[in-house]
């Protein structure tokens, strides 16, 4: 399936119209549940091929990444596909650290230094994503990177680089087709 293909079944799949708070605190006419094309197993095979192929191309650029992470709950699932897919270890970004067992924020091995690129779902404000990134980097990580599925294109990118990150998504709102706009 090419990534145009893939985008139209992605929206079929995931696409919600109504009034929906976002994590961000934003209104939104429009939502793509994450859940829905994250646990659909043709849609997921279709991201996690075209994102594995942006980072590939990341790598043979000299980006030398050690390693993946995913915040919870919605990058887990994509870190993991994409984990097996380009044989990288993945670590998982908890929201704050657990109050039981090891009391860990990250869980999965991390080494000071690694270059790590970070896989989320969807990107509106950025918060969640460079929120992990803070965490990772807290812990000795070279964080330069940031995958996404979708940019909603409402902040997240100016700031995940007021943040030192590059974005890069497989799709944006617009090419998507959708929009905030009423």
């Amino acid at each position: 399936m090419d990534k145009e293909a893939l985008g139209r079944l992605l929206l079929q799949t995931a696409y919600l119209e109504g009034d929906f708070i976002l994590r961000s605190g934003k209104r939104s006419r429009y939502y793509l549940d994450k859940y829905l094309f994250e646990t659909d197993p043709k849609v997921l095979r279709g991201i996690v091929h075209e994102l594995a192929m942006m980072i590939r191309n990341q790598l043979a650029d000299g980006a030398g990444y050690q390693g993946l992470a995913a915040p919870e709950l919605g990058g887990v699932i994509l870190g993991a596909g994409l984990s097996l897919e380009l044989g990288l270890p993945l670590v998982l970004v908890r929201k704050e650290s657990k109050e039981y067992g090891t009391g860990k924020r990250i869980e999965g091995l991390l080494a000071p230094g690694e270059i790590i690129a970070v896989v989320e779902d969807i990107v509106t404000s950025g918060g969640a994503a460079i929120s992990a990134v803070e965490a990772l980097r807290d812990a000795g990580a070279v964080v330069e990177h940031l995958y996404c599925v979708v940019d909603r294109e409402e902040g997240g990118r100016e700031a995940a680089e007021a943040a030192g990150l590059l974005l890069f998504p497989l799709f944006t709102s617009s090419e998507l087709g959708v929009s905030t706009q009423p």
